[in-house]
């Protein structure tokens, strides 16, 4: 084996103008938060620990899928079932065995993100839902922490970077005051994504933030990448900031951070349904998904199934009971889970974590 030293690992990214030894000195002592390890996570992860980052904090409550593979790249067959997290850090440790690695298989939520986010010299977002995006972004605005978030749908592709480190108006809520709801646009689970999309767009974000992380110029504040494979057409989007916008009143401001009450679970696992729990499984998938006798699995144990396809919700609604109990199912518990969170107080229900797709 050749000399695998720091100095020899890191020596052609130091030559690059404004990097140099004190730029790797720079991110060796730095510390970044990774929310989520998919398809943007894997590659953001990769493309900063080759880097040198020194500390790499990375989190996500999910195990590893079949269908993660194609663009989830730190993964392998082997990894199959193993929580991401940890699959992540044995292929990173590989890659750089110099990186401080801190998986954590956890959500993160109103409880944790202020600690994470205080924690991190700089935050990014890889995950796939609108309440989480913008709870870590509001926690960055409010610690001051620069913010590196993206975006996946199908051939297209946003990445967002916040240099709240600025002190400089603009953020996600001077464009949305609220968070849009979550399954009023379909998600790669079900709508798909192009692999090799998730791999640039990660990697973009990683140089966005190396970029932040060395103190050198851009990215820009009040601007999207964005990039549509379809036509084959990158571009950048800019807006201005609202100075009605909270975020014009500077970093600081926690108020907003209240941990909600505890309510009642929107969300089980298989195991974790009983036949009492499960009544009437209300299935949210269109036709087109459904295979000949995949009912039977639920009519097998007693409980009714009913079709209601998602689509038909923003019309109409099921004619629900509040004496018996629903189960709600789509392909991977997304859409099933938009559904949960509509349904009305009293009537007892739950959406199937992980959906057809994770059933014995």
């Amino acid at each position: 084996m050749g000399d695998v030293s720091p100095r020899t690992y890191y020596e052609r990214q130091m030559r690059v103008p404004g990097w140099g030894p004190e730029g790797q000195e720079k991110l060796g002592l730095s510390t970044v938060l990774v929310v989520g390890v998919g398809g943007l996570g894997c590659p953001v992860l990769g493309a900063l620990a080759r880097s040198g980052v020194g500390r790499l904090v990375f989190c996500d409550p999910d195990r590893v899928e079949a269908s993660n593979l194609p663009r989830q790249t730190l993964f392998t067959v082997a990894d199959v079932g193993r929580t991401k997290v940890d699959a992540a850090a044995r292929a990173l440790a590989a890659a750089n065995p110099w990186s401080r690695l801190e998986p954590r298989a956890m959500r993160v939520d109103a409880t944790n993100v202020r600690a994470l986010v205080e924690d991190a010299d700089l935050v990014v977002d890889g995950t796939d839902n609108f309440a989480t995006k913008f709870l870590v972004h509001d926690a960055c605005r409010s610690a001051a922490k620069p913010l590196v978030s993206a975006s996946l749908h199908q051939w297209e592709a946003q990445v967002t970077a916040f240099p709240f480190h600025r002190n400089e108006p603009g953020c996600w809520r001077c464009l949305y005051p609220e968070a849009p709801e979550d399954g009023c646009v379909g998600v790669c689970a079900d709508v798909g994504v192009a692999g090799a999309l998730a791999g640039v767009t990660g990697n973009f974000q990683a140089l966005a933030a190396l970029r932040l992380l060395l103190g050198l110029d851009g990215p820009p504040a009040c601007a999207s990448w964005v990039i549509d494979a379809a036509d084959w057409a990158p571009r950048l989007l800019k807006w201005k900031p609202d100075p009605s916008c909270s975020c014009a009143r500077g970093p600081g401001d926690w108020s907003w951070l209240v941990p909600e009450p505890e309510a009642p679970r929107e969300e089980v696992l298989w195991d974790e349904v009983s036949p009492t729990d499960r009544q009437i499984v209300i299935d949210v998938r269109e036709s087109s998904e459904i295979l000949p006798g995949e009912w039977e699995f639920f009519e097998a144990t007693g409980s009714a199934v009913v079709h209601f396809p998602w689509t038909q919700w923003a019309s109409r609604r099921p004619d629900w009971r509040t004496d018996v109990s629903y189960l709600i199912v789509c392909a991977h518990g997304y859409r099933s889970l938009a559904a949960r969170r509509t349904v009305p107080e009293g009537v007892k229900a739950v959406s199937l974590i992980g959906g057809m797709a994770g059933l014995p």
